[in-house]
């Protein structure tokens, strides 16, 4: 007896994809398309009384929508045990949706905690708001898109950890293999770390497409690092060229990203281990292998380093000196 077919139709409670979903084939007409799908699906959104606004963030709202785009929403939902934070995938008419759901007070947090130029805080600040029930959701917004001095200082913090240990990674490639294209690779994975120090430094939000944003901002580094790398002989000239020009920008950044550091072993008064350190930043910013960049301050004379008496396990019966480090008294003339 011959096995039935099993069917390719859509189960009886599903809606089938519109056969309009990729009439987006010619780019020119995404924009249009996009813009119905999404003003059809905020249309029903609006009849939802849990649903207090709603936030457009990504391409449609700041950027080009192409024809395999998707659009990012935020749901500002009510404050109810049974609304939980969630996020949910919608189709409109055959476009992707990303719908992320935060109840009133947890979106208010959110907005509140995240740090300039993080990418919840450039998700959100870039986005438009689309309708609100609730008249504190604006402003919240409005509040968003002011970049704090703070803020910028840790982000250059963290976005300079990053580019010193690619650098690190290149010089050593560099040197020991004599491996030019992978030493250009590490330069190029460095560049991204340095763009978002230039977009901020320039009192702008930092997002994913930072590298296109900074090679107008500094045409005579990023044309070196970035676009020479992609498309230049990496022979030994060049890529020495750019990781130089790479290293001694970031010795002249120096000062600005290493003052969260410097201020905090100031406060202490004392010298802190590396485990300190990294624990420290890791959890009151969010940066991760501080102790790293400490590294690389101490050699350069912004802070000093000492070694503190320490034991490798909760059990060990034997001490060990761990590298540690110490505000300058006098601080370094820069400051």
């Amino acid at each position: 007896m011959a096995k039935p077919k099993a069917s390719r139709s859509a189960p009886p409670h599903a809606t089938p994809l519109s056969k309009g979903s990729d009439s987006g084939t010619q780019d020119s007409g995404a924009p249009a398309h996009f813009a119905r799908a999404l003003d059809a699906l905020i249309a029903k959104i609006r009849e939802d009384r849990s649903v207090l606004a709603v936030v457009l963030c990504g391409s449609l709202a700041h950027d080009t929508v192409w024809k395999r785009s998707d659009i990012d929403l935020v749901l500002v939902t009510i404050d109810d045990k049974l609304v939980p934070a969630s996020s949910m995938a919608l189709d409109a008419d055959g476009v992707n949706v990303h719908a992320l759901m935060l109840p009133r007070a947890a979106f208010k947090r959110l907005a509140d905690g995240a740090l300039s130029n993080s990418f919840m805080h450039s998700m959100l600040s870039k986005g438009r708001l689309l309708y609100a029930h609730d008249e504190s959701i604006a402003p919240v917004l409005e509040r968003m898109r002011v970049i704090g001095g703070r803020d910028t200082q840790i982000q250059l913090l963290a976005a300079a950890t990053e580019a010193l240990s690619c650098l690190y990674k290149a010089r050593k490639w560099f040197l020991t293999r004599g491996d030019y294209n992978y030493a250009a690779l590490w330069i190029l994975a460095a560049a991204t770390p340095m763009a978002r120090m230039e977009v901020m430094r320039h009192g702008q939000l930092s997002d994913r497409e930072v590298l296109p944003r900074a090679l107008p901002l500094n045409p005579e580094l990023f044309s070196v690092i970035y676009t020479g790398m992609l498309n230049e002989p990496k022979d030994r000239d060049a890529v020495e060229r750019a990781l130089t020009m790479a290293e001694s920008h970031l010795l002249s950044l120096a000062p600005a990203f290493a003052e969260p550091v410097v201020r905090w072993l100031a406060e202490v008064t004392e010298a802190r281990s590396c485990t300190e350190i990294d624990a420290h930043f890791a959890r009151t910013m969010g940066i991760e292998h501080v102790s790293g960049t400490c590294e690389y301050l101490a050699d350069q004379g912004l802070i000093g380093r000492a070694s503190v008496t320490s034991r490798l396990t909760k059990k060990s019966t034997a001490d060990v000196q761990e590298l540690a480090f110490y505000a300058l008294t006098p601080p370094p003339d820069v400051y």
